[in-house]
This record gives structure tokens, sequence and C-alpha cells, in this order.
């Protein structure tokens, strides 16, 4: 059976970042998010969140992003379909703190806003935790409010700016 999504290479994010954003990461604090292997008991993929420093690896979290069913779905051009966070470069904005009367499904504690550097019809990603342990609709979600807290701790003291999302 053939792929729904044909994509050239031209329309795929770069793997490593472009030159102006490789030389900011190789001396700026910054945000990397890498898919593993394993998985998590409800099925989904865990990616490695982590932070460094220049070349100096800070801290890493386990995480999520998107959903066992849609794990390959269009990560580019189809919005609202909770597909993974598309490969490449973001923009990490300030920690924003939630209070009651948020979305119930991104937790009580922190959002982080990320926007992507790239051309893309999908938007409104950001880093909060999974309260549901389902999933993502494509955002990075973390696994406690405790873990959520930690990471905002973690950007915001030491100024994390980018985030390189790998595929």
């Amino acid at each position: 059976m053939l792929p729904l999504f044909f994509a050239s290479l031209q329309d795929l994010p770069p793997q490593e970042p472009p030159p102006p954003l490789a030389k900011l990461v190789s001396t700026e604090p910054h945000l990397e998010l890498a898919p593993t292997q394993q998985r998590d008991q409800a099925g989904n993929r865990l990616w490695e969140l982590a932070l460094w420093r220049g070349k100096e690896l800070l801290k890493t979290w386990p995480s999520v992003s998107g959903r066992p069913e849609t794990e390959l779905q269009d990560r580019f051009n189809r919005p609202g379909n909770r597909a993974p966070l598309p490969p490449g470069a973001y923009a990490v904005g300030l920690p924003l703190r939630l209070n009651n009367s948020d979305h119930y499904e991104i937790g009580r504690s922190w959002f982080i806003p990320i926007n992507p550097l790239f051309q893309t019809p999908r938007s409104h990603f950001g880093i909060h935790q999974d309260v549901s342990h389902d999933g993502t609709d494509g955002c990075i979600g973390l696994a406690s409010r405790p873990l959520t807290e930690e990471v905002a701790d973690w950007v915001r003291s030491v100024g994390a700016r980018y985030l390189w999302v790998r595929s």
C-alpha cells in the first residue's frame, strides 16, 4: 500500500539547524527534541527533551509528542491531525503560569510556547503537562506537574530561546 503523503526532499526541513541557528545553537542554551524507540504504557512514543548550553548537555526529560495512531501522519501540512511536532527549528517563548480557568488537558502548572521558524499551517504548539497520559495534539507533553515545573524552571534560568526538533 502506498503512503497517502508524498513530499520531495526540498519540502522537508533539514536534519541539522540552518547556518544562522547552528551558530546560535553552538553557543546559546537551547532545547532539542528527538524520538526514541521506547514507548510508555499508553503506547505513546517517548521523545527525549534535552537542554544544552553550547555542546554541554545540562538535563534531559522524557516526553511525548502526538499520539500512537497519528505518528505516521503528515507532520507539516495538516492542522488538527494530532501528529508529532514537525522537525525543524522553533523559537521558545517565556513560560506562562497556568491557572484553574485554563484548559484541563494542558495541566495546571506551566505552558511554554514554541513557534516554528519555518512555514507550516500547524500552530499553537507548546510544552506542557500531558494530564491524560494519552499523548498530545502535537505539543511536547510531560508526564507530571513536577516535571513540567522543572522544565519551566530550567528554561527560565538558563534562557533557552530555541528548540531543534529532530525526526
